[in-house]
């Protein structure tokens, strides 16, 4: 049976374009009176058929044909009446209906919510943040918002939802134009690879904040058309290898086990990022650095070799962050064995470079019954199954490659690391990692100035990958051979190295290189933009998809990469020809609270509308693709941009806006130069989680407005929250020691019921930190006041009384209620001045703001429970830096 890759891709490019119509008949003239959504897709392409068609890899007009009929509301006999199916014979009319109901039935798999009451969609709805609508309590229904996207073209910043209740006519026909205006000539593209990925950034650019559709009864519509266009086209590009037979032998398409889930879960992987000593000539930042880097590599690199040994194009990634991965296979012969193989294959990989440093968890399953495991409320349990399935992986990670499958035993041999032992043959451990040996040195001497020798992973981290991450704006992904000269000199980063069957090789390695500059190559078979960078708009091949990489640094007026060191020092700052301040990094550990949970269980409970409806439940891939594309983007774009664009008027401006913040203070302290997000260095940030290292009190504002953005992003939904952990370090404290310590106050912060950040030993809820920001402002301002009253050895005296009142309010200690009448006594003595008379002459303005510390009653709301932020941030502030 010989396959039509011409046919295919028509197939494919058809789905993802069947609903290109329902941006256009919004509202340009030439589409806006079109019957249809339907209609108007196919005058799309009819308007620009010139530069759309391109007969060496796809049939235009058959494309044109499947957008045109797409609806299973418009009747085979209309359809088999359109001029494309004249002078055909019977056999391709039935062959051609049959690829009409493969982009139907994808279509319909992709967002199946067809309880729609209008025939004519509302044009001018905008889309719904598919975060208003998250709801973990099955008693609570949510109440309506007007929490909305304009329709802006695809940026971090554009993606803060708005109160929208109508999109205007000029931003309509504006986003059409500018839509239509970056078509290229695809007649001049030479790869169908190179065609998709191009539209793909096309629909994600200027389609993200178009709704899939705006018919429902609800009145919901928070599914991005360009989630609802990808995944028809993967589920397409599956319908279509499942159905090969079916549609040569115009046959019944069965619904039956259509199609086969794959999850990936990368194990192990922060201990094999923070597993490094601070020994060697530094760096440990780059190491911490490349490492986060090269699992991303590797995660992405094993979806496409994946892809790959299946023939299924990128659109079949339904997704991935954090080194998890859900991909969309059809379910045909052979399938197994493939995967089996492929999953073999990564295992021993990581085993003979790594030697299971961190371990690869691969599952697939048949989805039994796409219609109903796929129906709007099946989705999200079908991927959760899925991961429970990667997670009694666990017991058995390694055995492909540990263990003789047939016989069922241990294999001695794969556990001798025989390559790795002969390595060690005159060499010592790696000095870096001391999980290797020592076979490279490294160009920089350690601090006692002799040569570092450590292993090539650890030589490959700092050298090739922590150095040039930095000016990377583009990742060349490829597959060919790769010498071992090539490999050493970090002209390739290896992934996966080829094989070799009685020394003749079998495989093409997999590989990336780092480009700071575009440029193309026949081995590269996709490239990643994740630069700032405008897109070059002539290019035919390699076009490179659009990525959004938190990748930050600070550096110097001459680039130069700022040191740990330099980095504390920007914490400084001066009065009177004095310096104040301690050099101090904070390190920032935060990640979303119940993740999980959102995913499973975020749309099961009906919103006030939804609830008097009969049998809705709102799940579906394309608002799995949303979801998780919107939180990813929220890690990775706009955590970036914040950093590198460093627009510190509108960051002040925010700030400002937070409730029960004293604004003019605020104000006054956030114009200092000490507070500038631009000085922070991403260790990581993607997915749902980040590690940040900056100047100590830079951090503590960015986490503040960390939140409040985050909280703004995500619709101010009480059930969508962060939790964080912020530790502070001399400069020279092994950064991933401090990164550990970051992470135990993360788990403190989860274990206190989530939604609190833990910093200065203590933990709060977010809430609390204005209260905190505005005794810290209290404090800062009295000790820099000519002849002050309230003194740093008064702020050492509050820090007693509050470990007074942790005594009795944590612990029932009824002698910590002393720290009552200390503090009050404390206060009348030294902080109260009176005249002869008794009349108050100085310190009633300190009395009132320090009366707040004993409060109405002693409990843990009170401000001295929590006092210790404040007391410390002042006095870390304020300390002299001689």
């Amino acid at each position: 049976m010989e396959f039509d890759v011409k046919e295919y891709n028509s197939v494919v490019l058809g789905a993802l374009l069947h609903d290109v119509g329902k941006l256009l008949h919004r509202g340009n003239d030439d589409y806006k009176y079109s019957d249809s959504h339907e209609a108007a897709s196919a005058k799309f392409i009819n308007k620009f058929l010139r530069i759309l068609k391109n007969d060496n890899l796809y049939d235009i007009e058959l494309i044109r044909m499947l957008v045109q009929y797409h609806d299973t509301k418009i009747k085979k006999e209309t359809t088999l009446n359109d001029p494309y199916f004249l002078d055909r014979s019977e056999e391709q009319r039935k062959r051609l209906w049959k690829l009409i109901t493969v982009v139907r039935r994808a279509d319909s798999y992709s967002c199946a919510e067809r309880d729609t009451e209008n025939a004519w969609a509302n044009r001018t709805l905008p889309l719904d943040s598919i975060f208003s609508y998250i709801n973990l309590n099955s008693k609570e229904a949510l109440e309506e918002n007007s929490c909305k996207y304009n329709l802006n073209q695809f940026n971090p910043k554009a993606c803060f939802p708005k109160p929208v209740d109508n999109l205007t006519a000029p931003e309509i026909l504006e986003i059409i134009k500018q839509f239509e205006n970056s078509i290229p000539d695809f007649s001049r593209f030479k790869n169908f690879d190179d065609v998709l990925n191009k539209w793909l950034n096309l629909i994600e650019e200027y389609m993200w904040s178009v709704p899939s559709d705006t018919r429902y009864k609800t009145g919901v519509s928070d599914i991005s058309l360009y989630d609802h266009l990808r995944s028809s086209a993967a589920i397409a590009a599956c319908l279509y290898k499942r159905h090969i037979a079916a549609i040569e032998e115009l046959k019944s398409m069965s619904r039956t086990e259509e199609f086969i889930l794959i999850g990936g879960d990368f194990s192990g992987i922060q201990d094999y990022i923070f597993d490094i000593t601070n020994r060697g000539s530094g760096g440990a930042s780059k190491r911490l650095r490349a490492r986060s880097f090269f699992i991303y590599l590797f995660s992405e690199v094993t979806i496409h070799k994946i892809l790959h040994a299946l023939d299924l194009p990128i659109v079949c990634n339904l997704f991935s962050t954090g080194g998890k991965f859900l991909l969309l296979a059809p379910n045909i012969k052979g399938a197994d064995n493939i995967l089996q193989r492929v999953k073999t294959e990564i295992e021993e990989e990581i085993h003979k470079t790594y030697f299971n440093q961190f371990s690869f968890l691969m599952s697939w399953m048949p989805i039994e019954g796409f219609r109903e495991e796929f129906k709007v409320y099946s989705f999200f349990k079908t991927a959760e199954e899925m991961f429970y399935k990667l997670e009694t992986e666990k017991i058995h990670k390694s055995q492909n490659v540990l263990a003789v499958a047939q016989e069922k035993k241990w294999n001695p041999e794969a556990f001798k690391a025989t390559e790795m032992y002969e390595a060690y043959q005159g060499n010592s451990d790696c000095k870096i990692c001391g999980k290797g040996p020592a076979t490279y040195e490294e160009k920089d001497k350690d601090e006692q100035g002799r040569p570092v020798k450590c292993c090539f992973i650890c030589y490959r981290d700092k050298l090739f990958i922590g150095q040039q991450l930095p000016k990377c704006n583009y990742i060349a992904f490829g597959k060919g051979n790769v010498t071992k000269e090539e490999e050493d000199e970090g002209k390739k980063i290896v992934i996966f190295h080829n094989e070799k069957d009685g020394g003749v090789e079998k495989k093409d390695h997999y590989y990336v290189e780092l480009l700071e500059d575009y440029r193309d190559k026949e081995e590269y078979y996709l490239i990643y933009d994740i630069g700032n960078g405008s897109e070059k708009a002539d290019l035919t091949r390699s076009i490179p998809i659009k990525k959004y990489y938190a990748n930050h640094i600070p550096v110097d007026d001459n680039k130069k990469v700022l040191s740990f060191e330099e980095i504390a020092m920007l914490s400084r700052w001066k009065k009177d020809d004095k310096v104040y301040g301690s050099d101090l990094l904070g390190v920032l550990k935060a990640d979303v609270d119940n993740l999980g949970l959102i995913f499973s269980k975020g749309f099961e409970n009906p919103s006030r509308v939804e609830a008097e409806l009969p049998d809705i439940d709102r799940k579906t891939v394309s608002r799995f693709l949303t979801l998780s594309r919107m939180f990813e983007l929220f890690f990775t774009g706009w955590i970036g941009e914040v950093m590198s664009l460093a627009y510190k008027d509108k960051v002040t401006e925010e700030l400002l806006r937070i409730d029960g913040i004293e604004k003019e203070s605020f104000k006054d302290y956030l114009g200092g130069e000490q507070i500038d997000f631009g000085n922070i260095y991403t260790v990581y940030s993607g997915g749902d989680d980040l590690v940040l290292v900056g100047p100590w009190e830079t951090m503590i504002i960015f986490s503040v407005y960390l939140n409040q953005q985050f909280r703004k992003y995500t619709c101010n939904n009480k059930f969508i929250t962060l939790s964080a952990g912020l530790t502070f370090v001399k400069p020279k404290h092994p950064i991933a020691s401090a990164i550990k310590q970051a992470d135990e106050l993360l788990n403190k912060s989860k274990k206190r019921r989530k939604n609190r950040v833990t910093l200065f030993g203590t933990t709060v809820k977010w809430e609390k930190i204005p209260e905190l920001i505005n005794f810290f402002l209290f404090l800062n301002e009295k000790l820099n006041v000519e002849n002050p009253i309230i003194k740093p050895a008064f702020l050492h005296r509050i820090l007693e009384y509050h470990r007074m009142a942790l005594r009795f309010l944590d612990k029932g200690n009824i002698e910590g209620l002393k720290y009552i009448s200390n503090l009050s006594y404390d206060i009348a003595r030294n902080i109260i001045k009176r005249e002869a008379d008794g009349r108050i002459k100085d310190g009633k303005e300190e009395y009132i703001t320090l009366q707040k510390l004993i409060g109405n009653k002693p409990d843990k709301k009170s401000l001295i429970y929590n006092v210790k932020i404040p007391v410390y941030w002042a006095l870390y502030r304020n300390r002299k830096n001689l």
